[in-house]
């Protein structure tokens, strides 16, 4: 049989596939990019969510015009601010291929998960707390009743707020860590979920401290958890782009997502809720 020689352009053809398949593998793939973006991303929404108040809060310490706020505060601020630069330095070494590096830089997040959660209660309990203070010392006319029904109304509505938080970090976060050796495309997608659940507080910043971002006619409970589909919008438009549908990860994970906004939202007017899930932040 005879055999044609490959031309010369045919060979550069292959050489360069070659070259590419190469770059690929040895940089993770174009497609883990995106999750380096995401980090980014979180990081940014962060910084734009604390940092005006945090400047603000350090000024009048300084200025003696407040007291320091509590221990809490500043554990939380930390565990989260590590947890933001773990998120990116994880998906760099996970675009860039450094596994060694990925595995031992990925056990310091089996001390920081469960740190997140215990802060993020301190800080709802102290929330509540100054809350009350502040309640009690500006409005000291108001009969004691209404002024637990204020507080409850308060502390019913955080729960709901950070309620994704509480309920679905873990999850996420259990889940990534089970997968991780045997899927790789799942660990990620979790990983990416779980952090994306810890941006409550700071969309909610954004809403109703600085302003930043309209509430466009909605609660204070539907418009953070509209924002934070807005913010998962760039991976799930990606994998639509790239291979038509989400990776079946975020589908269920957005599943369990949308059925917390649900209840939620009906949660929120009722006055069941309200009068008892305060309970659970030691009102009674």
């Amino acid at each position: 049989m005879h055999m044609t020689a490959p031309t010369t352009g045919q060979k550069r053809s292959v050489r360069r596939i070659s070259a590419t398949k190469n770059l690929k593998e040895k940089k993770g793939g174009i497609s883990s990019f995106i999750y380096v973006l995401m980090a980014i991303l979180f990081v940014i929404t962060a910084i734009a969510s604390f940092a005006p108040t945090s400047l603000g809060l350090v000024s009048r310490v300084y200025f003696e015009q407040q007291l320091p706020p509590p221990l809490i505060v500043h554990f939380h601020a930390t565990v989260m601010s590590l947890w933001l630069v773990l998120l990116l330095s994880q998906t760099i070494f996970g675009h860039t291929m450094r596994r060694a590096a990925h595995r031992r830089l990925g056990l310091l997040s089996l001390v920081l998960a469960p740190c997140i959660l215990v802060s993020m209660y301190g800080m709802d309990i102290w929330g509540v707390e100054t809350f009350n203070v502040e309640n009690t010392v500006v409005a000291s006319a108001v009969a004691p009743p209404e002024r637990t029904a204020q507080l409850q109304e308060y502390a019913s509505t955080i729960l709901l707020i950070h309620g994704a938080s509480y309920l679905l970090f873990p999850v996420f976060y259990l889940w990534a860590m089970l997968v991780r050796r045997k899927d790789n495309e799942t660990h990620r997608r979790m990983m990416i979920l779980a952090t994306l659940v810890l941006m409550i507080p700071g969309l909610g910043r954004l809403l109703s401290v600085t302003n930043v971002l309209p509430d466009l006619g909605m609660n204070i409970i539907d418009a953070r958890h509209f924002y934070l589909l807005v913010l998962i919008a760039p991976a799930l438009i990606y994998e639509i782009v790239k291979q038509r549908i989400p990776h079946w990860s975020y589908l269920v994970g957005l599943t369990l997502l949308g059925g917390w906004m649900i209840t939620a939202h009906i949660l929120w007017t009722f006055p069941w809720w309200t009068k008892n899930a305060p309970v659970f932040l030691g009102i009674t």
